[in-house]
């Protein structure tokens, strides 16, 4: 099919439209700006392919037309910008190569001049990419004859921009994880108070000294000038983390107040998830075994799993339930945690642990939206787990970026257990999750650990609000952790 390029041109045009008007509509943008946008902006002169990989609704859209914004306060001429999404209604009536179709139309009729002929910078944003067929094969050959041109795309299925970024991208990609906006930027957002990244930065920050140093007092050093400010805010901490704990950080919930119709947008987003990236990405029609295997898991968030039980369960094959599990995993809707050992072949043999990391995906599969949950700590326990679960690997990756970030558990032959462990500078860090109380009782694990792993330099106990130093283990209000991600 010969590309129909004065359709393709109208659709181009209504996408761009400072092309024009030399801005980006409001509507398109949000006046507020996530970390993740300051670590991007950072990118703008590099050579390396910019992607957004991360589940639905987190955000990635919204997030590429804030760089545009920004490259338009910048300078960068309008017509040097183009953004078109793959998943356009209409695109593929148009061309069967809309990668190839569009930049070429973009050269001569926006541009005006042949690709060989351009010098000055080009920015091109490409939503959903993983839509075309071959797409990462098409992107090298464009990026390998070096024309002036900086590529951003973004995909809502992870696993194949990673497989195609493999296949044919190494050297020339950096992939960003999207999830929902962290604790820090919807506090930030809410109380209308930017102070907040700051507070987060420097605990962080005091949080890898501790780290590096050894020793867990001079995070409480570190914090001492913070402390009376957090002190001062704990009401409003405790009032944005308890609707954190319900909904997370979906940016098309932070405004809404009504707890029914988040539940229902929460809903909607779980059927589109799990009908649409299960067909596109891998193919599967019968979607029913993954919604009741996710309700499951949902219900056991945090335990160790039996695939021969789930199995049993659901009345499948225990394969079929691992490749169900993984497909889950690789679509960011559960985490799977490995036992913590050196040996690689000790950690795949033994049981592994289920997390529905995020809250609101947790809440929505149990039908509790809504504040009793708040109220009951047999529910709320695993949901606060599998959040500090999903933080602690967000931590690793922001004190160093370069490594795929892993949480495991840990249990030895007298029964004690950590709910968590991580590696931050190849040093092991436990966590304990007590968020209750009294988080001072059944520590009995992390003193295991500590004592059987040397290279630990302490432990990290996640409270309600507690923030102490007892026996080389650091106690940190739940708010206080999320705040350093």
């Amino acid at each position: 099919m010969q590309a129909n390029h004065e359709g393709l041109y109208a659709l181009l045009a209504e996408s761009n439209p400072w092309w024009d008007s030399k801005a980006i509509p409001s509507r398109l943008v949000m006046p507020y700006h996530r970390r993740d946008f300051y670590v991007l902006r950072k990118e703008f002169g590099s050579r390396p392919i910019t992607a957004l990989g991360g589940p639905r609704q987190v955000g990635k859209t919204t997030l590429l037309y804030q760089l545009i914004e920004q490259l338009l306060a910048d300078g960068v001429p309008p017509r040097r910008i183009l953004y078109f999404s793959l998943d356009s209604p209409g695109l593929l009536g148009l061309t069967e190569n809309p990668l190839n179709d569009t930049l070429n139309l973009f050269s001569e009729e926006v541009i005006g001049e042949a690709w060989s002929d351009v010098r000055e910078p080009v920015h091109i944003f490409i939503d959903e990419i993983t839509r075309q067929e071959g797409w990462h094969r098409n992107l090298k050959g464009w990026f390998d004859l070096r024309y002036p041109i900086k590529f951003y795309i973004a995909s809502s299925s992870l696993s194949p921009l990673k497989t195609g970024a493999a296949e044919s991208l190494v050297g020339r990609i950096d992939i960003h994880l999207l999830l929902t906006w962290k604790f820090v930027d919807v506090l930030s957002y809410t109380t209308k108070d930017e102070k907040w990244n700051d507070v987060g930065l420097r605990l962080r920050e005091a949080f890898q000294g501790a780290v590096n140093g050894g020793d867990p007092s001079l995070f409480l050093k570190a914090v001492a000038g913070h402390r009376a400010h957090l002190t001062q805010k704990r009401a409003i901490l405790q009032s944005r983390l308890n609707r954190y704990l319900l909904v997370d950080g979906f940016p098309e919930l932070l405004d809404m107040s009504d707890l029914d119709r988040c539940a229902r947008r929460l809903k909607e987003y779980l059927d589109l998830t799990i009908v649409n990236d299960l067909y596109r990405a891998y193919q599967v029609r019968a979607t029913g075994s993954f919604e009741s295997l996710l309700a499951i898991l949902a219900k056991e968030s945090g335990q160790l799993v039996s695939y021969r039980g789930l199995a049993e369960n659901l009345g499948t094959q225990e394969r079929t339930v691992i490749e169900h599990v993984d497909l889950l995993s690789r679509m960011l809707l559960v985490s799977q945690a490995f036992f913590f050992s050196e040996s690689r072949a000790k950690r795949v043999r033994r049981q592994r642990k289920v997390f529905v990391s995020n809250p609101s995906v947790r809440n929505s599969l149990l039908g509790r939206v809504s504040e009793s949950a708040l109220r009951d700590p047999s529910y709320l326990g695993p949901s606060v787990e599998g959040l500090v679960h999903d933080h602690a690997k967000r931590l690793v990756y922001c004190l160093a970026p370069s490594q795929d970030p892993e949480a495991f558990y840990w249990r030895d032959r007298g029964g004690h257990e950590v709910d968590i462990v991580v590696k931050v500078d190849e040093k092991p860090i436990p966590i304990e999750v007590k968020y209750r109380r009294d988080p001072y009782r059944d520590l009995g694990g992390l003193k295991a650990f500590m004592d059987e792993e040397g290279k630990a330099p302490f432990g990290l106990v996640v409270t309600r609000d507690v923030l102490d130093l007892r026996e080389n283990m650091l106690f940190v209000p739940l708010s206080w952790f999320l705040l350093m991600v």
